[in-house]
């Protein structure tokens, strides 16, 4: 892959493994040539927990991707999430040491390698060091440089994940014979696919709702500010209607597509949905007001989560939307709800014109924003490898 034009981005999620491939034409523009897919086996809440198993179904993921392009994959970008992974803000400090107060670079330099250094507690590893951003004898920029100032503060927002989970998702990879070239955390990806550069500077939120959780990133002036995981995903909604609706898994999630809404009408309340062919109860039918209850208390908790882990952002010139993107997100309703429980403005996420028609579904959100980030890379051409342990230290500045 290193020597080629070719990209393969690999998701590795509890509900599939999903691999694209994308060639890059003139140094920027993507060319989607094929895809792969496994259902997940080994993964619970997007955690590796049957390494075996997990390594089995990717490569079954890997090869059907290069037989529908009879291309031989070298390397990947990797999407990864779990409710492992977490993140911190840290400042780092420095005085200006010109005499003359203005802001150079190794005063900026200073101040970013003081706030990367903080040491993480054993068995923790970094995924990703994210500048949000300077402050300037307090007044908040993006660049400094050149200005004046006595003192300057750099923002970062650390990401770090468990050293042994995130060894286990390269192995996934080595164990085949590929080279994960990019680590990338799977909201921050699946945020680069769904929204534009106008809503990444004006304040954004988007929240990828997985099978087993919902990774967010939030974004503002053009950088990112806060990621983060939140353990409920679409999963949860399907054990819930099986575990109140007294149905097997496999009706429980047949009624969550079919019928499933966040949000129903008075009118809606009295209508009611046939149960076919469980062996458990028979058919029977089952209230409208009744699944919809079940879905709508799941996905409350979830939005009442994320509220209080971004509350700080909510007011004024912080978060102005929400972006809703994952294959769960494609319930109805489920934006209504979401702007009611956060009090702001929710759609769901929008492709760029490239992608094609037959690619924009929200389930591809994750591995499309992985093409597009080794797409960058490539073309910025700025990050060296240094073996994979190399990959889980690496600086990520937007």
């Amino acid at each position: 892959m290193s020597d080629s034009k070719t990209i393969a981005a690999l998701e590795i999620g509890t509900g599939k493994m999903q691999v694209f491939l994308g060639e890059i034409i003139d140094g920027k523009i993507m060319n989607f040539v094929g895809s792969g897919q496994a259902t997940s086996d080994g993964i619970k809440k997007a955690d590796i927990i049957d390494l075996y198993k997990a390594a089995a179904q990717a490569q079954a993921a890997i090869i059907a991707a290069e037989r529908s392009t009879g291309t031989s994959i070298k390397g990947v970008c990797l999407g990864i999430s779990g409710t492992h992974i977490k993140g911190f803000r840290n400042v780092g400090s420095a005085n200006v040491a010109g005499a003359d107060g203005i802001v150079r670079r190794e005063d900026v330099e200073r101040a970013k390698n003081d706030a990367k250094s903080k040491s993480l507690a054993e068995g923790r590893t970094y995924i990703h060091k994210i500048c949000c951003g300077y402050h300037l004898d307090g007044q908040y920029c993006t660049d400094p440089i050149g200005r004046k100032a006595e003192h300057i503060d750099a923002e970062y927002w650390l990401v770090h994940g468990d050293t042994a989970k995130l060894s286990d998702d390269i192995h996934i990879v080595q164990s085949f014979g590929l080279n994960v070239e990019h680590m990338v955390f799977s909201g921050i990806a699946s945020a680069l696919a769904v929204t534009n550069a106008e809503q990444k500077n004006a304040g954004v939120l988007v929240v990828d709702i997985g099978c087993g959780t919902s990774d967010y990133a939030y974004f503002n002036k053009g950088r990112i500010f806060q990621t983060g995981v939140v353990p409920i995903g679409g999963d949860h909604i399907t054990n819930d209607l099986s575990f109140g609706l007294r149905l097997s898994r496999k009706n429980s999630e047949r009624v969550k597509i079919h019928c499933g809404k966040a949000v129903i009408s008075e009118d809606e309340k009295s209508q009611k949905f046939w149960s076919l062919g469980d062996r458990q109860i028979g058919d029977k039918k089952i209230p409208m007001a009744a699944i919809n209850a079940i879905i709508r208390a799941r996905l409350e908790e979830l939005f009442l989560i994320l509220r209080e882990e971004v509350e700080e952002f909510l007011g004024e010139g912080g978060i102005r939307e929400l972006v809703l993107t994952g294959g769960t997100s494609n319930l109805d309703g489920i934006c209504e709800l979401a702007s009611a429980v956060l009090e702001i403005p929710c759609s769901k996420g929008k492709f760029d014109s490239s992608v094609r028609p037959n690619l924009r579904y929200q389930e591809f959100s994750t591995a499309l924003g992985l093409l597009e980030y080794a797409r960058n890379e490539r073309e910025r051409d700025s990050k060296k490898k240094s073996g994979p342990l190399g990959l889980l230290g690496g600086l990520f500045n937007f």
